[in-house]
């Protein structure tokens, strides 16, 4: 059975971390039994060579099913993978609803990396913050659930 488009951005997702060294990864102790929610520790370079061939592969198969979303999450992708691992990475399922100029639609607004970084949920994580081309919302994806639809009419 052929997974969903849904699982496969799922897990290119979760293999991104892990095949990313020094990205920072839930370690969760011996037998899985350790903190939950926390990051613990970077990725090591045997872990992310290991993990390689399934990054490949589920970009691989991302690519051959949607080629529009891995090509909008890709360079946002590599650009986190070359800077600031502490930073969350832009999940793949956010580049999957865009508009003909190629930017992510999310409740009306029409957004764009910014590739700033702001505080996430305390200073020990960050995230990219996000600009809509339509309204004034600037701030990352947890300002965006709490906003509402956008209520600009034209680009800016």
């Amino acid at each position: 059975m052929r997974k969903s488009l849904q699982v496969v951005m799922l897990n290119l997702q979760h293999t991104a971390y892990q095949s990313t060294p020094g990205a920072l990864i839930k370690d969760y102790g011996p037998e899985g039994k350790g903190p939950t929610g926390k990051y613990l520790r970077p990725t090591t370079e045997a872990e992310a060579q290991a993990r390689q061939p399934d990054f490949e592969r589920l970009s691989a198969e991302l690519r051959e099913r949607d080629s529009g979303t891995y090509a909008a999450w890709v360079a946002d992708f590599e650009f986190w993978r070359a800077g600031d691992l502490n930073v969350r990475m832009p999940p793949v399922d956010a580049y999957e609803k865009r508009d003909e100029n190629g930017l992510r639609i999310f409740r009306g607004h029409r957004l764009i990396n910014t590739r700033e970084v702001s505080p996430w949920l305390d200073e020990d994580q960050k995230a990219f913050v996000w600009k809509c081309r339509r309204c004034d919302f600037k701030g990352h994806d947890g300002d965006l659930i709490d906003k509402p639809s956008c209520t600009g009419a034209d680009d800016r």
